[in-house]
């Protein structure tokens, strides 16, 4: 993360970005357009030297000329497109990225399908503390969690899309970490969500025993994915945040994961759920918890993304959680009584590791 002296940005270069986010909506709405329309497509098969013509646009993609005008003259000022002096047009680098970069497709639908139209209610939900938000979806539920399979096909598939995308490329890459560090013979993955990282752990080592801990919705999607081994993986369905509902306690719990799972609670129900688990745990076992933290990524850019899409928990997911920042968690976890152990930044697309012990 960057710390910048803003007032050496020129006037007209400030300018320049403060109109952008005033007009960002127009902008972000017009290549979702030209993505599901075509347009995308058309330009992005062209060879280097090659441009088409508005015209030649309208006929590939079978689409008013109209359409096909108002779309790209606002993709030019926007820079996704170039415009040569013959008036034919191509994809700029932004253009290219937008329209084949899996991570920025994945972000693209994950802020369209699901957050778009909630966060248009960001400014209630910072008010009230509550996911403001989640009524274009629901009024029945406070959190998005209970109702995420009830999520329309586009939202929810956006959802997961968003999810898996960071956590899949994490799950290899953290078990090879963890293994290096004790040869552990039993997991208890809080937040086990659809069951991914148990299928990884089984599928790594074979004698490996996994107790998934979430709400009961969640545990139904698990119990459906872990058919495959289902012999070496527990379900164990709870309300965490419930005082009066106990964690798993199997003295053979060695390690005690939560996977991009604290950024769904407030700071005092992070605390309180360390407290759960330091209660429960034995004095021998460690925990690992594993987040994307917005001041351990490699550049600005993916900085920018997680604090922005934090927003997301504001607006639609509770109305109080974020994507923390190292610090957070860390004061937390000592508060606690942990002592952290190792903090292991850059694991998969940006995921930070701290393992910690009684």
């Amino acid at each position: 993360m960057t710390i910048r002296n803003y007032n050496e940005i020129k006037a007209s270069e400030a300018l320049k970005r403060a109109q952008f986010i005033a007009i960002a909506p127009f902008i972000f709405q017009a290549t979702i357009a030209m993505k599901k329309l075509g347009i995308f497509d058309a330009l992005v098969k062209l060879e280097n030297d090659q441009f088409l013509s508005k015209e030649e646009i309208s006929e590939i993609c079978h689409l008013p000329l109209y359409t096909v005008s108002i779309l790209v003259d606002l993709a030019i000022s926007a820079d996704i497109m170039i415009q040569n002096e013959q008036n034919r047009i191509c994809l700029s680098k932004i253009g290219y990225y937008l329209a084949t970069d899996s991570m920025t497709n994945i972000n693209l639908d994950f802020s369209h399908d699901t957050c778009y139209n909630s966060l248009y209610y960001l400014t209630d939900s910072l008010k009230s503390g509550k996911a403001e938000g989640l009524k274009v979806f629901t009024k029945e539920f406070n959190t998005i969690y209970p109702f995420l399979k009830q999520l329309p096909d586009n939202a929810r598939k956006s959802w997961f899309g968003f999810d898996h995308y960071y956590s899949n490329h994490v799950f290899d890459q953290i078990l090879d970490i963890l293994f290096n560090e004790k040869k552990f013979k039993h997991i208890c993955d809080i937040g086990g969500n659809t069951g991914k990282f148990a299928l990884a752990a089984t599928k790594f080592n074979p004698d490996i025993k996994v107790t998934i801990v979430d709400l009961p919705e969640q545990c139904e999607q698990a119990k459906a994915n872990i058919k495959p081994v289902e012999e070496r993986v527990d379900i164990y369905p709870i309300n965490i945040l419930d005082p009066e509902q106990k964690l798993p306690d199997d003295p053979t719990t060695d390690l005690w994961l939560m996977s991009q799972f604290l950024d769904c609670f407030s700071i005092n129900q992070i605390e309180n759920i360390l407290q759960k688990i330091y209660r429960t745990m034995n004095p021998n076992s460690l925990v690992v918890i594993i987040e994307i933290f917005g001041d351990k990524q490699k550049n600005d850019t993916a900085s920018l993304v997680i604090d922005a899409t934090s927003l997301y928990f504001t607006a639609l997911a509770n109305g109080y959680s974020r994507f923390y920042h190292s610090r957070d968690l860390i004061d937390i976890a000592q508060k606690v009584g942990f002592n952290v152990n190792k903090e292991i930044d850059s694991i998969g697309l940006g995921h930070s590791a701290l393992i910690l012990s009684k």
